[in-house]
């Protein structure tokens, strides 16, 4: 049986995970859609240092760092669209802000581009407003476990994607669904 190794040979030297980082870095850590060869599936790379680190140990497992790295090297094939606007906040939180923003630590605010913070902090509120309800996201292979800690936990990992825009999507519909926790939007 063949080892699976997390590099591929560029000119002759091999291409690891600290020299995909590496060469990141020098490209200022930008967004990134890494399109798997199957050509139905792709990852996508938060634009900051974080992102990356949290995103190799994805690549290195699918075996998808050559891919990253081409990417990298030209990312006009990359190019995420825009994000749109964000939903307006839960009506539950027109006099307040949602508790849960006041847990979230610095790295947020350090490493995320304004728009980004705000999905993710629109995210939040609405888990917050649905009580943090459990939340699969079967395009991501990932279910947010019913807790506080697993949101915070999924926006970080989610940060910059768009993953948080769905599940956002998906909070708001789960609101809908149960008419006895319906969220009022403020008009905005």
């Amino acid at each position: 049986m063949m080892e699976h190794t997390d590099t591929f040979v560029r000119g002759g030297s091999a291409i690891d995970g600290t020299t995909l980082l590496e060469l990141a870095e020098q490209h200022g850590y930008p967004r990134l859609v890494v399109e798997y060869p199957d050509g139905k599936s792709r990852f996508h790379i938060a634009g900051t240092r974080e992102g990356w680190e949290l995103a190799l140990p994805y690549l290195q497992r699918d075996g998808v760092v050559d891919l990253a790295y081409r990417t990298l090297l030209n990312p006009q094939l990359s190019e995420p669209p825009p994000l749109p606007e964000p939903p307006p906040l839960p009506e539950v939180f027109s006099e307040r802000e949602p508790l849960v923003w006041n847990l979230l630590d610095g790295w947020f605010t350090r490493t995320l581009k304004p728009n980004d913070l705000e999905w993710v902090l629109i995210m939040l509120a609405y888990a917050e407003a649905c009580n943090f309800p459990e939340l699969t996201l079967p395009d991501y292979n990932y279910t947010i476990p019913d807790e506080m800690a697993g949101w915070l936990t999924a926006a970080q990992l989610m940060a910059g994607t768009p993953a948080v825009q769905l599940a956002t999507r998906m909070l708001i519909a789960h609101a809908e669904r149960n008419s006895n926790r319906q969220l009022l939007l403020v008009e905005g």
